[in-house]
Parts: C-alpha cells; structure tokens; sequence
C-alpha cells in the first residue's frame, strides 16, 4: 500500500511538472486504476461518510449556485480517500434526510451514504489531491475538491430519491451556454500500472437545461441506465456535434421515463456533468505514461426530467 502511494505522488509531481505550462486555475487529482475500474460504468457510489459540515439550510432557488441543494463536507477515507463534498438535491422537500445529516455532522462517526459519483473541476485545488493521502478535515462545508456525491440518493435507510426532478423556481443553464463551456474544455492524462493522473482547467455550470436524443437502446447497468444521445437545445436544435452518454440513477424518475425509449425519441431533461472516466481509462491504456492532451471526455448525470 504504501509503495503504490509513493508511486502515485511521484506520478502526481511528473504531471505537475510535465504541464507547468498549462492554463491557470487548473486542478490536478491522482486517482488509482483500480478506482477508475470499478467506477468507470457505475451511476453511483456506496460509501461511509464521515460529515464534519453542513449547511444550516438549503441554497435559495433562482439561477446559477441558487439551486436549493444542501451542501455537506467529509471525509471517505476507505472508499474515496480524496477532499470531498456530498449534496442533497432539492433539499427543501427532503426534510428526513437532511435532518439526517444535521444529526450526525460534527459526530466525527461514517455513517452509509449513496448517491451519483461525481468528478468536476468546479472547486480545483490549488496543489495536487492524491488519491489515498491522508484528507485532512475540511475547515468548511466547501473544501477545494473535485470529487462529489451529488446528488444523493440515501442515508442511512433514508431514501432521497424523489429529490431527482427539476427544480421549481430554479433558471438552469441553457444548452448553447453550459454545453459550450463543456466542449471546449480539455484535459490532461498520464497514468502508469496503478494511478491516473487527471489536470483539468476550472469548470462550471453546474445544471443545464436540454433535450437529449438518444441514439441506441438505454444500457442497463447494475445501478442505473446509461445511454448515447444527441445533446439539443429545448428549440430542438443540435448544440453538440459528437453523442454524449447519459448516466440515469436507477430507481429515479428520469431512470423510469428513459427506460420506455428507443433510438430517436427525445426526452426534455435536466442534468449536471461529470469527468467519464470510461474515456479517461480508454486514454491511459493508449497512451500509459506519455501525457496526453485532449478535450474533456464528460457524460451527464440526468437528475431530472421535465414534463412535456
């Protein structure tokens, strides 16, 4: 265990070094292959979940961070062992599992909690977050991190998963504006026999609004529903060029409407992006230990579905 740690922060400095030209605000994390494999074609994740904070109520709802998630910060020492974040989505109607949390926050005792996984840039750290490094405790509900569980979908025995619908009240991103930012982001990778290295600029955006066309039957995988699509704008206009996966939670309202379609039927959906580490794995066992630069593979994670 610890020769592979050792050999991860040799790996995290080599990438630091290697992209020393690359944009500002960028942000580095080293995750272990065996991390990446097991998650790769996952919807979510199952971990124990130290809480050290939370909001004391949910975000406002209007546009862009107003969303009305709850936002709490941890520690998953065993199952992720990186600075993170886990959100409850529509917090306001979720008043048993957000109890749940303020319950147990400060108790310094893991307790079970699922919920999507989720890779983003959106809150990069300024040095490299080395996955399996001891995490220090968070000083505040938002730690610089790139990995979240968001939104989640149970604590304890509490079930959120009615949480997965759109927002009332809330103005998400348009598709021109979030699918842009998304597709013109780029990536860095490097890896050797056991960690992936991931530099990544900021990223934002969090939820977008779009209509999504699926492009073959939804592929039903242990915990969800993973499908290709065509990326439109809610005028039905094409914004993205090349299809993108579409992760579905099962168990959810989105995962039950998409679950009835075939290829060509189009579904009015809300989603948050996320890092693919399907593609990330696919470029490291291409490349291996020569860095590679390309555009950010990422997939949507669907968490709500509209009506019409």
């Amino acid at each position: 265990m610890k020769n592979r740690l050792r050999i991860a922060i040799t790996l995290a400095l080599q990438l630091s070094l290697a992209l020393a030209p690359a944009a500002s605000h960028a942000g580095t994390v080293v995750l272990k292959r065996a991390f990446v494999e097991k998650y790769k074609n996952r919807a979510t994740a199952d971990i124990e979940f130290i809480i050290d904070h939370a909001h004391k109520k949910p975000n406002p709802i209007s546009s862009d961070g107003q969303d009305g998630d709850l936002h709490s910060s941890g520690r998953a020492p065993n199952e992720v062992g990186l600075p993170m974040v886990a959100e409850v989505m529509n917090a306001k109607s979720q008043t048993a599992g957000v109890n749940l949390i303020r319950q147990n926050e400060g108790k310094n005792q893991p307790i079970p909690l699922s919920g999507a996984w989720r890779i983003w840039f959106e809150h990069p750290s300024a040095t490299d977050q080395i996955q399996g490094q001891p995490v220090p405790v968070p000083k505040d509900t938002n730690p610089a991190h790139v990995f979240e569980v968001h939104p989640i979908t149970q604590l304890q025995t509490t079930s959120v998963l009615s949480a997965f619908q759109s927002i009332p009240g809330y103005q998400a991103y348009d598709a021109g504006t979030a699918f842009s930012s998304y597709e013109s982001m780029t990536v860095t990778v490097r890896a050797n026999s056991s960690a992936i290295g991931i530099k990544a600029p900021k990223a934002g955006y969090n939820y977008a609004e779009f209509v999504m066309e699926l492009q073959g039957p939804p592929q039903q995988v242990a915990d969800g529903v993973l499908v290709l699509a065509t990326v439109l704008d809610t005028e039905g206009s094409t914004v993205v060029g090349q299809l993108r996966r579409m992760v579905f939670v099962a168990g959810t309202e989105p995962a039950t409407k998409v679950k009835g379609l075939k290829k060509g039927d189009r579904l009015h959906v809300l989603g948050i992006p996320r890092v693919n580490l399907e593609r990330i794995a696919y470029l490291a066992s291409q490349n291996g230990q020569n860095p590679v630069t390309t555009k950010l593979p990422y997939e949507m994670i669907i968490v709500g579905a509209f009506p019409d």
